[in-house]
């Protein structure tokens, strides 16, 4: 009598081994697919915190601007999303501790024209490459600078202001952020465009800056909108022009620097997210849809055009046309402002 547990019951011995083999294919075949599909299960992402790098101290326009977004993306990803700041060297820090961190879209840059357009124009000791060493997600806003002194200047618009700076050579400084920020290049661009000379001061930060430039330690400052508004609508300082090619709507009252006495000037700022290169392409979408949606939010929009700026949101490839032209761009005005090395 034939054991119902022997497999040799099935058939002939030959029988019985024909269908072991083919049982053993199969489970090899299976244990095959699941060990395919495990890492994308595993590794969905995101299944841990995220990270904002920023290249300014707390407090700033950029910090403010990194966490709004932060806010917004945890409560979508269900995951912390935390704002790194790295000050210093003109935001470069930062941009060059992204472009060494793992490609997985667990480290982000706060990119902006400063270490992705501006610092590779007039600095040769930079250690990456903005467009080989970076994935562009996408832009959140691109805003223009206004041009500001302490109330007390002895100067009550642009013209006046010109004519101050001319009539005194380098007595004047002007602040910035960094070297290598947009304030900088600002600056350094509306004196070589008026012809003056005048000391470029660079901090860490705003904060400082805006301490300095209180106590009458500093004459003129390009600062992000919302930042400096306070300020000169109580009275401490005054708002001298706008940069962007027209006034912009988040400034009434201030004229564009093109029409208040050096025509033909502009320059705007933008900021955006990017990721190391090498980064997945399925991540970079991610991110970009998550973001996109969370530019979408009334809330988010109100803060962000603070700066009188324009909303982004684009896709990765358009981004990463947009920064084709851009740096090219800030190249060329650091040749004309003698700033390129």
């Amino acid at each position: 009598m034939n054991d119902p547990m022997n497999v040799y019951s099935l058939g002939t011995p030959a029988q019985a081994l024909v269908r072991l083999t083919r049982l053993t294919l199969l489970t090899l075949f299976l244990l095959a697919v699941v060990s395919v599909m495990s890492p994308a299960y595993a590794q969905a992402f995101p299944n841990k915190p995220l990270k904002i790098v920023v290249g300014f101290p707390p407090g700033g326009g950029s910090d403010l601007m990194a966490r709004i977004v932060a806010e917004k993306m945890s409560a979508i990803f269900k995951q912390p999303v935390i704002v790194d700041n790295k000050p210093g060297a003109g935001s470069t820090i930062a941009a060059t501790f992204v472009s060494r961190a793992a490609p997985d879209g667990y480290t982000i840059l706060f990119g902006q024209a400063a270490n992705v357009g501006v610092a590779p124009a007039i600095m040769n000791t930079l250690t990456y490459d903005p467009l080989k060493d970076f994935a562009p997600i996408t832009r959140l806003v691109s805003a223009p600078l206004v041009l500001v002194g302490p109330a007390d200047l002895p100067a009550k618009n642009l013209k006046e202001l010109i004519a101050l700076t001319a009539a005194k050579p380098n007595a004047l400084s002007y602040g910035s952020p960094g070297s290598g920020t947009v304030g900088h290049l600002a600056g350094a661009m509306f004196m070589n465009e008026a012809q003056l000379k005048a000391v470029h001061v660079p901090y860490k930060g705003q904060s400082l800056l805006i301490t300095d430039m209180l106590g009458g330690r500093i004459a003129m400052y390009f600062s992000t909108i919302a930042v400096v508004k306070p300020y000169v609508e109580s009275g401490k300082m005054r708002a001298f022009g706008v940069t962007s090619a027209k006034p912009s709507a988040a400034f009434p009252g201030v004229p564009a620097i093109g029409d208040a006495g050096l025509p033909g000037y502009a320059v705007e700022n933008w900021y955006g997210l990017l990721a190391p290169a090498g980064t997945p392409a399925a991540v970079i979408d991610t991110l970009q849809q998550t973001v996109k949606q969370i530019l979408l939010l009334p809330d988010v929009q109100q803060d962000l055009t603070k700066e009188g700026g324009e909303v982004g949101g684009e896709s990765p490839a358009e981004f990463a046309k947009f920064l084709s032209i851009d740096i090219p761009r800030w190249k060329k005005i650091a040749v004309e402002a003698e700033l390129a090395p």
